[in-house]
C-alpha cells in the first residue's frame, strides 16, 4: 500500500490547475467524477477561483466481486468540448476512462494517478505500478 499525503494531492492539483489555465485561458468547465474525483476537483476549483463544479456520477455493478458494467447517473449537462475538464482520483483498471472517452471524446480526462499502461488519460500527475493499493487522505488508512 502506498499513502498519499495532502501535500502530494495539493501539488498535483496545483499542477492540474495551472495546466487548465495555461490550455484554456478563455475559460473552462470543470466536473467531478463522484466519488474519487470529488475532492481533487474542489481544490483544482479552489486554485482557479472558479465557482462551478459539474459531477459525473458513475458506479460499477458488481456481481460476485465482479465489475460487470458501469452505471451512469449523472444529471448535469457535461460538455463534450476540449476545454471541459474530467477529474478523476485514479485510473487503474481503465474502465471509468473507457466510459468517459467514448461519452465525452472531446474532453479533458485528468487523474492525479495513472496506474494503467494500456489506458491513460490526457494527463496524470504521477504514475503508480497496477496491483499497488493507494491510500488518498480523505480515505480510511485501514482499507484495502
Amino acid at each position: 500500500m502506498k499513502i498519499i499525503s495532502s501535500e502530494q494531492v495539493e501539488a498535483a492539483c496545483r499542477l492540474i490547475a495551472q495546466r487548465i489555465k495555461a490550455q484554456s485561458p478563455e475559460g473552462y468547465t470543470l466536473a467531478a467524477v463522484s466519488r474519487g474525483g470529488l475532492m481533487p476537483t474542489a481544490l483544482v476549483a479552489h486554485y482557479l477561483n472558479c465557482k462551478d463544479i459539474l459531477f459525473i456520477r458513475l458506479s460499477s455493478y458488481d456481481s460476485a466481486k465482479e465489475r460487470s458494467q458501469i452505471i451512469d447517473t449523472t444529471t448535469d449537462k457535461i460538455p463534450d468540448k476540449p476545454d471541459t475538464y474530467i477529474i478523476d482520483d485514479i485510473c487503474d483498471s481503465g474502465e471509468t476512462l473507457r466510459y468517459l472517452r467514448q461519452k465525452y471524446p472531446h474532453a479533458q480526462i485528468i487523474t492525479l494517478i495513472n496506474k494503467n499502461p494500456d489506458i491513460k488519460p490526457d494527463f496524470a500527475v504521477l504514475t503508480e505500478p497496477q496491483g499497488l493499493w493507494i491510500n488518498f487522505p480523505w480515505e480510511p488508512e485501514d482499507r484495502e
